[in-house]
């Protein structure tokens, strides 16, 4: 997940809080187990509520800083600089695994689902999120601002066509599949995700994710004029009766799953 890499505090302030939108449906799917791993922590909002739980938690992410801002959220959960597919766990080991907006961030999806299985015990419960193909609207809305402004191209991310799969509840039931585990669900999950445009600008300008990269590409004044284009755009998701915060509709992928 190198495309996280130095921006855990802006992560934190923005995207953070949409990720956690998943966060019930993957407790639920993993319960009523005690031991969780939660696999790509980042800054630790689904091991606070596990642990919240009384679930015992081992938390694991690549990224040092996201791991220091996870280990003094959840100081309770045992908090690991470590990472799928190089997880340091021993096979069968785990009673059930949750890996939140993972799959879609990794270099190799199945070689990362491969090792999320060799660590899950037998009947051991693997519950995934990841995002559509299609962008949300606040990603949609920040692309139309870009383009409009003439922001200069970055280079793509995209995986290779033999790494990479579809984008969708059944995209990723197969990678499931295919590392020999059983598709017990696979759906999409809709919520609303609410955030100040100050912090959702916050997270862009931080750098984070693919926006991110293409925000701190720019010039100060084409940043500038994305910005202003972009914030009047999210204007119209604008909720007057939550003090005029964002509220964006949301849909994602979710997929349960275990080890024979």
């Amino acid at each position: 997940m190198s495309s996280f890499r130095g921006v855990a505090e802006a992560y934190r302030r923005s995207f953070a809080t949409l990720c956690a939108g998943a966060i019930p449906a993957l407790l639920e799917a993993t319960a009523p187990g005690t031991d969780l791993l939660d696999v790509g922590c980042g800054t630790g909002d689904l091991a606070l509520a596990a642990v919240d739980r009384g679930r015992r938690v081992t938390a694991v992410d690549p990224d040092p800083e996201m791991i220091a801002i996870a280990g003094a959220l959840a100081p309770e959960a045992s908090v690991l600089e470590a990472g799928a597919p190089a997880l340091p766990l021993a096979d069968s080991s785990t009673g059930a695994i949750t890996a939140n907006f993972v799959v879609n961030h990794v270099p190799d999806p199945r070689s990362t689902m491969r090792d999320l299985a060799r660590v899950a015990a037998p009947s051991a419960p693997i519950a995934l999120t990841i995002w559509p193909a299609v962008p949300g609207p606040h990603l949609a809305a920040y692309g139309e601002a870009a383009r409009a402004a003439g922001a200069v191209a970055v280079p793509s991310t995209r995986l290779a066509p033999e790494l990479d799969f579809p984008r969708s509840p059944d995209g990723l039931a197969t990678v499931a599949k295919e590392a020999g585990l059983h598709v017990e669900r696979a759906e999409e999950l809709r919520w609303t995700w609410r955030i100040a445009a100050d912090d959702l600008m916050a997270g862009i300008a931080g750098g984070v994710a693919g926006p991110g990269r293409m925000h701190l590409a720019q010039t100060d004044r084409v940043r500038a004029d994305i910005e202003a284009r972009a914030r009047e755009l999210w204007s119209e998701y604008a909720d007057d009766a939550d003090g005029g915060r964002l509220a964006f509709p949301v849909t994602a992928a979710l997929v349960v799953a275990t080890r024979p």
